[in-house]
């Protein structure tokens, strides 16, 4: 079993100036090979964690952008695209990626907190949206595939024991059983 867990955390400060407001989420995803198939092996062996900081004056941007990439249908056709899917997402909402930059560094500036978050980390945080994002997709397309290797794991042992039950039950009827002293 995978699961994802996602904690947010929202600092707030007091009415100092010069401390700076800033959200920060993290997720992590963390596969459980106790309930494997498969026997385990194909999960990942350590956990991936993306960490996405920025100002709180942000985030209507951030929120924003992650409403783009999330808008839309996924198709799912029997194969793993989904990270294709998303990676896709990434270009359609690439001018309100560049619109919720700009606004971002404006909203930045206003508030005079350029010092604490400069134009080169709130575009770093944008690309962390877009890389987890992406994250997001492929780990669903992993799931799919584990999901339809352990369906064909459970149904090859299934056929292995349909084969040994139905060649028990064959040799038990070639037997022939001799009752003595058994008149017809």
């Amino acid at each position: 079993m995978i699961t994802a867990s996602v904690a947010a955390l929202l600092l707030t400060t007091g009415a100092t100036s010069d401390r700076q407001e800033e959200v920060a989420i993290s997720m992590s995803t963390r596969a459980d090979s106790a309930d494997s198939v498969l026997g385990g092996a194909e999960y990942t062996k350590l956990p991936e964690t993306w960490e996405l900081v920025y100002d709180i004056a942000m985030k209507p941007y951030i929120d924003d952008y992650k409403r783009c990439l999330g808008y839309g249908n996924l198709m799912f056709n029997g194969t793993a695209n989904v990270e294709r899917q998303h990676r896709a997402r990434l270009t359609s909402c690439a001018d309100v990626r560049v619109e919720a930059i700009a606004l971002s560094n404006a909203a930045l500036s206003r508030r005079g907190r350029t010092e604490k978050m400069p134009h080169a980390d709130v575009e770093k945080a944008f690309d962390t949206l877009g890389y987890i994002h992406i994250q997001r997709g492929r780990n669903l397309d992993q799931q799919f595939q584990l999901h339809v290797r352990a369906m064909e794991e459970r149904q090859r042992r299934y056929a292995e024991q349909i084969a040994a039950r139905d060649s028990a039950l064959q040799a038990e009827q070639s037997q022939s059983v001799d009752i003595p002293n058994a008149q017809n």
